[in-house]
């Protein structure tokens, strides 16, 4: 691997991990498109990615939980059923046809981030945020981090568990989770954005775990390429709690409307390219 290349991940890796510590999505988006456009295999590809998406994963939940952004209620259906959505969709991956999903899924996520942009508009009143919005949520208790709820009422955890299983199958065939989880989960609930960004974070590590896993057991090892992972890892570390720090300290407002011009932009793109 030359030398453009190693900086073109690193920096591709950077932006990344701010960009999905910010808005909760854009590292697997990003990592994916430059390696696809080196002529990695898509499968190849995807793998590598979910791969570096583990170490990227991990700095960013402790990032997000240091700043008390993860809620722990939701952590555990989005992982769980991201999990199982993530094995099957990786074991399905090489039967699936590869033009339906390069149409399907960011038609779905641009339509998904106008609905965002609507809901937190500039000109019209805000939807009511639980706990006041911006900065001045206050993060919980070091001994209430620990404490993650492992209850949750009938209606609520279903939905969690079925965008978790959306967003993991999703992941499988793409290497993107966040876009689907996050703009899901944001959707669905009325509190700070930030605590979106941050548990999909947190369940978006174990996803890309049990991922990895997964495709390394279906295309072997030697077909991984390590040299393209550790760049890519290696920028994120620098992006990610620069990016948590942002999500954190940025108004509600803004967080949604950067979320949903990031959905839009992001897959607007991705569609003209398979339409091309």
């Amino acid at each position: 691997m030359g030398l453009w290349l190693s900086l073109l991940l690193l920096s591709g890796g950077a932006l990344g991990g701010l960009v999905d510590n910010v808005v909760g999505m854009g590292f697997g988006a990003i990592s994916a498109t430059v390696m696809l456009g080196g002529g990695i295999a898509p499968v190849v590809a995807v793998a590598t990615v979910n791969l570096a998406k583990v170490g990227d994963g991990a700095l960013a939940s402790l990032s997000h939980w240091r700043l008390g952004n993860v809620r722990w209620a939701w952590a555990l259906p989005l992982a769980l059923a991201g999990v199982v959505g993530g094995v099957a969709g990786a074991l399905l991956l090489v039967h699936l046809p590869a033009q339906f999903i390069r149409l399907a899924m960011p038609a779905l996520l641009l339509a998904t981030g106008l609905l965002i942009l609507y809901r937190f508009r500039p000109f019209g009143s805000l939807p009511a945020v639980s706990g006041g919005s911006g900065a001045a949520l206050a993060a919980p208790s070091a001994s209430g981090r620990w404490r993650p709820a492992l209850a949750l009422p009938g209606p609520l955890g279903l939905r969690l568990a079925g965008i978790g299983g959306l967003a993991g199958l999703l992941n499988a065939v793409s290497g993107v989770f966040g876009p689907f989880a996050t703009a899901g989960v944001v959707l669905m609930d009325r509190s700070h954005p930030r605590y979106a960004v941050g548990t999909v974070n947190l369940a978006e590590f174990f996803v890309a775990s049990a991922v990895s896993i997964t495709l390394f057991w279906q295309v072997g090892l030697g077909e991984l390429r390590w040299g393209l992972a550790v760049p890519l890892l290696v920028g994120s570390a620098i992006g990610a709690p620069v990016g948590a720090y942002l999500s954190r300290r940025l108004p509600a407002r803004v967080l949604g409307i950067l979320l949903g011009l990031a959905l839009v932009a992001l897959n607007a793109w991705s569609l003209l390219r398979a339409l091309n």
